[in-house]
């Protein structure tokens, strides 16, 4: 990922929840925008107001207050899971960190990404924030989910991918060979014991 395509990240602090390779760098690290819970913060406060009104002209009993947690609590999950949320990307792999009660931490080799998408909704081109997906050689994609400028991070992943695969040009060549290594091995062993058959065939006619 290039520095003009992302922004440095050699300012940023180290990524506690992923560890690192010896010869690993973090090369860029963001998450979801935060202005995104601003229309849930706006829910919470119109919702509680409108609750502490109604109990004021009393047209909810005094226990009406019990609806301004409701009201409140998912505006208060929405900030979390905002917050907790994590994108990277490294000399070596993308990853993600998220969860609001626990921790979820996946990692994902840049040789094993197969190509990128971008999406936008009518507000995030407005105010310039999307969704970036990866797609991964078998497995689930992963997703930048309403990131600041996701045109640069789209074209920065595609940059990372293709210099993580020329920057191992023999592992690369092993990624796109069809089938696992246990696979191979097997045909490797069929070929061996077909060679043996054919050898003790030429001693036995000599």
């Amino acid at each position: 990922m290039t520095a003009e395509a992302m922004p440095d990240a050699a300012s940023e602090s180290p990524l506690e929840w992923l560890v690192f390779a010896p010869d690993e760098e973090l090369r860029w690290q963001a998450g979801p925008r935060i202005q995104t819970v601003y229309p849930w913060l706006a829910l919470a406060i119109i919702g509680s107001l409108a609750a502490v009104a109604a109990i004021a002209l009393e047209l909810l009993p005094l226990v009406g207050v019990v609806l301004i947690p409701a009201v409140v609590a998912p505006a208060a999950w929405q900030y979390a899971r905002v917050t907790r949320t994590t994108f990277a990307v490294t000399t070596h792999r993308i990853a993600t960190r998220s969860g609001v009660l626990g921790v979820s931490v996946r990692a994902v080799p840049l040789e094993c990404v197969q190509n990128t998408q971008r999406s936008q909704h009518a507000v995030g081109r407005l105010v310039g924030y999307g969704t970036v997906t990866v797609e991964v050689a078998g497995g689930s994609d992963l997703r930048f989910w309403n990131v600041d400028d996701p045109g640069s991070i789209q074209a920065g992943l595609e940059s990372a991918r293709e210099h993580g695969r020329s920057a191992d040009p023999e592992r690369s060549a092993v990624a796109d060979v069809p089938g696992s290594i246990e696979q191979w091995e097997a045909v490797l062993e069929e070929v061996r014991g077909w060679r043996r058959t054919l050898e003790r065939s030429e001693s036995k006619s000599n």
